[in-house]
């Protein structure tokens, strides 16, 4: 039996899946015969915890929750030693004299993202879309390669002699690599599930697919759910007319619990001009929201509220990064926040002492980084090596026993006297606007590709267009109509949409 579920922004497509897990576990199947496959491993770990919160089973009973790399890895019986690292690539681009990179980390991360160096991203993207390097050198979209097709198989016939050749062969592995062997293993020696779910499936890659196929050849039920409109990896391999075109009984989710009208119905406009898509019927929640237009960056209304700020390309956020490091504002980034871990630590021992509170070794350290040597600390603080891991130290106690010679009258941005004085003055200038640097920050920047499956009250979308996207965009529209889709459809209460600097902008979204 296989089921197609189309899931439109925010019509709760996790949720209508975990339910479909919820009803098996209650018609007595045993959770280790549910395969969950998601895309990122995010989106996995999302589903499984969701799913022993509310199901009252253990995480290791779902032992299939994962993504499709996760799964071919375990399969395989694969270790941490077999799978390709970062000395593995340093190791052959110091051999070839070339740089090459790793993209394990990408896939790992993200569920779909190539090398960043034009010939392991072409042997990969081959790989992926089961063709030979050379058809993909030829391909249109691959762009220039220095060296030519020459080069390209020499370094193929290189890393593969690394990782299965050689007199000594070593089995060494990339993602990409786990995938093929996957498809390689018998049908009688894959699990048998009972119904397997396939989340995100318009980002698979043809090679995805061909494991899809296998996996629906031992199971009873499939559920294939995505929604082809927000299909944008295609250059990273991805192949949403699998999706578009698969036969099963369909299904679309057909309300948003994330879209207010206004923001539904101009999503709805540019999205309808894509040529080849699904059509689907599906409503707004009940608000109207808002769509603002300005003409650059309005870093006012960053005050208040929870904002996202989405753009196509990576250099709009390096410039809106500066601006919003002049104004004292705190934010998130790849991950990573404005004010890194390791400075709020230091921070918050500090106070804490000069307070009269307690701290254990790790948290002195934690500041002791931060202070001169011979002038805020005296040598004889490198004892604290040697000091007891399980003890608690107090501002008395480090003053006269390990070197700390600061008055605790002196706040931390006096104290920590080898902190660079920018990053101070930065973190100075977020705390004066009050806010809370232990906590999530409300502004978060990404490209519109990394934030795929996140929302946020309001959105701001940087329409600027680097170059090279301005040139593609011009041969292949529908790929921006979906990508500025995407980056619309984050928003719950407010859309701000921001002009170009330059004279690249997709303007379609004004």
């Amino acid at each position: 039996m296989r089921n197609i579920i189309f899931g439109p922004p925010g019509t709760g497509k996790t949720t209508h899946l975990l339910r479909i897990v919820e009803q098996e576990l209650k018609n007595k199947v045993h959770p280790n015969r549910i395969g969950y496959f998601a895309f990122t491993t995010k989106a996995s770990e999302e589903a499984l915890k969701r799913a022993t919160d509310d199901f009252n089973h253990d995480a290791k009973d779902f032992i299939h929750f994962r993504t499709l790399h996760s799964f071919a890895y375990r399969e395989l019986n694969l270790r941490e030693e077999d799978v390709m690292n970062d000395d593995d690539y340093a190791f052959l681009s110091n051999k070839l004299q070339i740089k090459l990179s790793n993209p394990n980390k990408k896939i790992k991360a993200y569920g779909a993202g190539l090398p960043d160096d034009v010939f392991t991203r072409i042997i990969d993207l081959a790989k992926i879309n089961g063709i030979p390097a050379r058809s993909q050198f030829d391909h249109p979209d691959t762009g220039h390669l220095p060296g030519g097709w020459l080069k390209l198989d020499y370094i193929e016939r290189a890393m593969q002699e690394y990782k299965f050749g050689g007199e000594f062969p070593r089995r060494k592995y990339d993602y990409t690599d786990m995938l093929i062997e996957f498809n390689k293993k018998g049908i009688d020696t894959l699990p048998q599930f009972d119904v397997v779910i396939i989340d995100e499936a318009q980002d698979l890659s043809w090679l995805q697919w061909q494991m899809v196929k296998r996996l629906a050849e031992r199971t009873q039920r499939l559920y294939i759910a995505g929604d082809d409109d927000q299909a944008i990896f295609r250059w990273a391999g991805a192949r949403p007319e699998f999706l578009i075109n698969m036969k099963g009984t369909r299904k679309i989710l057909n309300k948003s619990y994330r879209l207010p009208f206004l923001i539904h119905r101009k999503a709805n406009d540019l999205i309808r001009r894509v040529k080849t898509r699904v059509d689907k019927e599906w409503s707004a929640r009940d608000e109207q929201g808002e769509i603002n237009y300005y003409p650059s960056e309005q870093l006012s209304k960053l005050m208040q509220g929870e904002w996202l700020i989405l753009a196509r390309n990576k250099y709009n956020l390096d410039l809106l990064e500066e601006g919003l490091k002049l104004e004292g504002y705190y934010y998130q980034r790849n991950g990573s926040t404005s004010v890194d871990a390791k400075s709020i630590r230091a921070i918050q021992a500090w106070e804490k002492i000069r307070k009269g509170g307690e701290l254990d070794l790790k948290e002195v350290k934690d500041f002791y980084y931060y202070m001169l040597v011979d002038r805020s600390v005296n040598r004889g603080h490198k004892t604290m090596q040697k000091a007891d891991r399980e003890k608690l130290y107090t501002y008395d106690t480090l003053t006269k026993e390990h070197g700390l010679n600061v008055s605790n009258n002196f706040p931390w941005f006096e104290a920590f006297d080898s902190m660079p004085r920018l990053k101070s003055t930065y973190i100075r200038s977020v705390l004066r606007r009050g806010q809370k640097i232990t906590h999530d920050p409300r502004i978060k920047l990404s490209t519109i590709h990394g934030a795929k499956g996140g929302e946020a009250d309001n959105v701001m979308l940087l329409t600027d267009l680097s170059k090279k996207t301005d040139e593609s965009y011009w041969f292949n529209k529908d790929e921006e109509r979906r990508v500025f889709y995407v980056g619309m459809t984050r928003a719950k209460q407010s859309l701000n949409v921001i002009r170009s600097r330059s004279n690249r902008e997709f303007t379609e979204v004004f």
